[in-house]
């Protein structure tokens, strides 16, 4: 009397390898939820009409004509680029993103997306505010890594 019958055993296993199986079709449509969130803020924020973000690009490397280049890439994709030259230092490893005003997130957080940089420093600048400058862009080596870089080859060739 004390043990359960065969059916019922066999009906437990059954019940645990439906839990399972509906388990793996959750994760499973979660992940794929996931990825198209991503690839949709992604589709977003590249089409996002740029024109409204105003940026001055500098070049932190010792690449010449680094920030001409890719003046002429965020130009073409549609990005006001008022100013470009170089940075201080040519010595910056990452690229790095200044928001110039503090009051426009969502602007930066599209420079972010467009040059795959996890964060940006805000420094207020009394001049950049008169000339409507959104933000300043220091070029770092990984520049050339970026999928903005790979986006136009024939561009890219003069500096490999």
């Amino acid at each position: 009397m004390g043990a359960y019958p065969r059916e019922r055993v066999v009906s437990m296993g059954a019940k645990v390898k439906l839990f399972l199986v509906i388990l793996l079709l959750c994760t499973g449509a979660f992940v794929v939820w996931r990825w198209q969130k991503d690839k949709a803020a992604r589709a977003f924020y590249r089409n996002f009409p740029r024109g409204i973000i105003r940026v001055e690009v500098l070049n932190g490397t010792d690449i010449a004509d680094l920030a001409y280049t890719l003046t002429k890439i965020l130009r073409l994709d549609g990005f006001d680029v008022a100013e470009f030259g170089n940075a201080p230092s040519m010595k910056y490893p990452e690229t790095v993103i200044i928001d110039r005003t503090g009051r426009n997130p969502e602007k930066i957080s599209i420079l972010k997306t467009y040059f795959e940089v996890d964060k940006a420093v805000i420094l207020y600048d009394d001049r950049r505010e008169m000339e409507k400058i959104d933000a300043t862009v220091i070029l770092g080596r990984d520049i050339l890594t970026k999928e903005l870089f790979q986006n136009h080859k024939n561009l890219l060739e003069v500096y490999l």
